[in-house]
């Protein structure tokens, strides 16, 4: 059986999620904002065996604790290339919003995603569905069995999507991802970078 943790992690409210399998305790981390400390202690307090970081997108407030997760447990993160540019500009741009020093460097990303069509968490398999806009490399994590997908800041609960003001961003790519998303079963649980978990069937777009 596969269980999802929200953590709540960082000024921004971001949402990080711990996904693992019951029976072989392997787990993935996807987006670690923030608070590497305590998804750690989570990880270690559950006896966890995370074999992956996933981002669904570049920007800070997803990645800001990925290198500290990456040393502390030896593991890999998958960041669609596309947006690797945005990890050079993560400590600049966390402190512009967040008005704090970041000390925190930038993690080392895998070159793998782009060769991969999906991960495996147990006798779990996420498909990468690569969803644009918000920026270059955003992408999405589904499970067509576990009927689960986050989405990173594609979609959100109550409707809301992504921010394409961004100079790299892309309005119509993004309608066109939020149309891949809500193209998939009605029952799928939707956990959102920010915010509350939804459904397909419930959002309103």
């Amino acid at each position: 059986m596969l269980h999802v943790k929200t953590l709540v992690v960082g000024q921004l409210q971001t949402n990080c999620y711990i996904v693992s399998e019951d029976k072989s305790q392997e787990s993935l981390i996807i987006d670690p904002g923030d608070d590497a400390s305590y998804i750690v202690e989570v990880v270690v307090s559950e006896k966890l065996k995370p074999i992956a970081i996933l981002a669904t997108h570049g920007h800070f407030d997803h990645v800001l604790s990925a290198f500290e997760l990456q040393h502390t447990f030896d593991i890999p993160l998958y960041l669609h290339p596309k947006d690797e540019f945005l990890l050079t500009g993560m400590q600049k741009s966390a402190e512009h919003y967040l008005h704090i020093p970041i000390i925190e460097p930038p993690p080392n990303p895998s070159k793998e995603l782009q060769n991969n069509s999906s991960f495996r968490v147990g006798s779990s398999s996420f498909a990468i569905l690569e969803t644009p806009g918000h920026t270059p490399g955003g992408v999405c994590f589904y499970s067509q069995k576990d009927q689960i997908c986050f989405t990173g800041d594609t979609v959100f609960a109550g409707g809301g999507i992504g921010d394409w003001r961004h100079i790299y961003s892309d309005k119509q790519a993004l309608l066109l991802s939020v149309k891949k998303i809500l193209s998939l079963p009605n029952e799928t649980i939707l956990y959102p970078g920010h915010g509350e978990q939804t459904t397909v069937a419930l959002l309103h777009i």
